[in-house]
């Protein structure tokens, strides 16, 4: 623990509700936190902080003209990391009594930790999970995430929350934006899984470098013994092992060097069905409801955590087989039609070219393609999504996702930019009207991909936030048409 946090903790250990790093929110009594930040340092509102009643202050250095006095000041080398420590002592270390499985990567972190929870169960630990779709404390009950991955403080409040309810293990999904802002300071790991890494958050991170440099980050919090699980058939996974420092590490893949591989794989729009052969464990045969090749990719990340954890290859392929889809993640829109329509969440470029490439190799007849790019996002991969979109999709239909504070006439111009001219697009800005559009234009053999979306039940346009959800609408437009 940082020097001087320990004493700092005192007045705060039983109620860390009064810890603050939002001078705003400081009242009578209250400890504040200044932490630098993305855009603002926290230590420009320790005076703000000390007018609204802080009893005590946490900070790296005490700026000119704020008198000490008014306050109990502790200073540390790291704020983010004391409040790492902080939040570990106060909660009890949730993360060192309990089996926890962290994962990260561009695409797959969902899917694949909603799975690794569903072996957990099926092996018999109660299993929390934290993830971008839900959070799962106490229970089987799942309450909406606000975030993919919350602040340490908040992390260890429901990891301590999971322990306390009897369970003994969590599932975690960690982002870049998490891993770069050290919201996971202070958490061990049994075992870090690494999906893949593709462009995406580049406004954020600015270059692949920084992005990389964030994903291999996870690597940093193994618990000693910790085992690093990696995609070895990813392009970049010769870097993660170069540069992530760990020394034990189980690769998977399809490649006949991978310590847990894939072989003899079969897809289908409605599944897949393949062999997981492994050097150690031995080899069954698995059938899934997930389909696509990358979904092969994510039941092999969490097989190999999960073997690696001393749970039996029987036990994972029974849990595989009765593992259903996680909503919005290459979702079948169940109706009496000819044709199959999917909703998905891709909303990165390797993301939209995975599913595509999935459903081009499984549609007989004509694939549509309907999708949009986020407002206030990274706009550079706006025109590859449309390149992507117009060389794998018969038809594409261009339509809003959450525009946010830009417009969207400008996001979808952006996006036809790369559209391959081939005269095989629409432009549809009410995405109502573009998913009605595409269900209408479907026919025998067909199939239509809603992308971007997939579990979310919103959309942001300017400051309004409105209901809607792809799947409803979907389900709607086919009723319409008499399914």
């Amino acid at each position: 623990m940082i020097k001087g946090v320990k004493e700092f903790l005192k007045p705060v250990s039983s109620d860390p509700g009064r810890i603050r790093i939002d001078s705003r929110k400081v009242s009578s009594g209250d400890v504040f936190i200044a932490v630098k930040g993305t855009s603002r340092d926290g230590h420009a509102f320790i005076r703000e902080a000390v007018r609204n009643g802080a009893a005590a202050v946490l900070c790296e250095h005490i700026p000119a003209g704020v008198h000490a006095a008014c306050a109990k000041f502790t200073v540390v080398p790291d704020t983010v990391e004391a409040i790492g420590d902080i939040a570990k002592n106060i909660y009890g270390d949730p993360s060192s009594k309990m089996r926890t499985y962290g994962i990260t990567g561009t695409n797959g972190k969902t899917t694949t930790a909603f799975l690794m929870r569903h072996i957990l169960e099926t092996a018999g630990f109660r299993s929390g999970l934290v993830s971008t779709v839900c959070t799962i404390v106490s229970d089987d009950i799942r309450s909406r995430s606000a975030m993919t991955t919350p602040g340490v403080m908040e992390l260890n409040s429901l990891l301590s929350k999971m322990f306390d309810g009897g369970k003994n293990a969590a599932v975690i999904e960690i982002s870049s934006h998490a891993l770069a802002q050290r919201r996971v300071s202070g958490l061990e790991l049994d075992r870090a899984v690494f999906t893949n890494i593709t462009p995406e958050h580049l406004d954020y991170h600015k270059n692949m470098e920084a992005y990389f440099k964030a994903k291999s980050g996870i690597f940093g919090i193994l618990k000693p013994g910790g085992l690093g699980v990696i995609n070895a058939d990813d392009p970049m996974a010769a870097d993660v092992l170069r540069s992530s420092g760990i020394l034990s590490v189980v690769t998977f893949g399809v490649g006949r060097s991978r310590d847990i591989r894939a072989e003899d794989i079969k897809l289908s729009s409605y599944g897949a069905e393949f062999d997981i052969v492994t050097e150690n464990y031995g080899a069954i045969h698995v059938v899934t409801r997930l389909a696509g090749k990358h979904n092969v990719y994510n039941i092999l990340g969490a097989a190999a955590a999960l073997l690696s954890s001393d749970i039996d290859i029987t036990v994972i392929a029974r849990a595989i087989e009765t593992f259903f889809p996680v909503p919005g993640r290459f979702e079948r829109i169940d109706h009496s039609g000819a044709f199959d329509v999917f909703v998905d969440y891709a909303h990165t470029p390797d993301a939209l070219e995975n599913v595509l490439k999935c459903l081009r190799g499984l549609t007989r007849n004509r694939l549509i393609c309907v999708f949009g790019c986020g407002g206030d996002r990274d706009r550079s991969k706006r025109p590859v999504m449309g390149e992507i979109a117009s060389r794998f999709a018969d038809h594409v239909i261009l339509t809003s996702d959450n525009p946010r504070s830009e417009s969207p006439d400008e996001i979808l111009r952006q996006i036809e930019k790369g559209v391959i001219a081939r005269g095989n697009h629409s432009i549809i800005k009410l995405r109502r009207d573009a998913i009605f559009l595409a269900v209408a234009m479907a026919g025998p053999g067909d199939a239509v991909i809603i992308a971007g979306k997939g579990h979310e039940d919103y959309q942001i346009i300017g400051d309004r936030t409105v209901h809607f959800d792809d799947r409803e609408v979907a389900g709607r437009a086919l009723r319409e048409r008499g399914y």
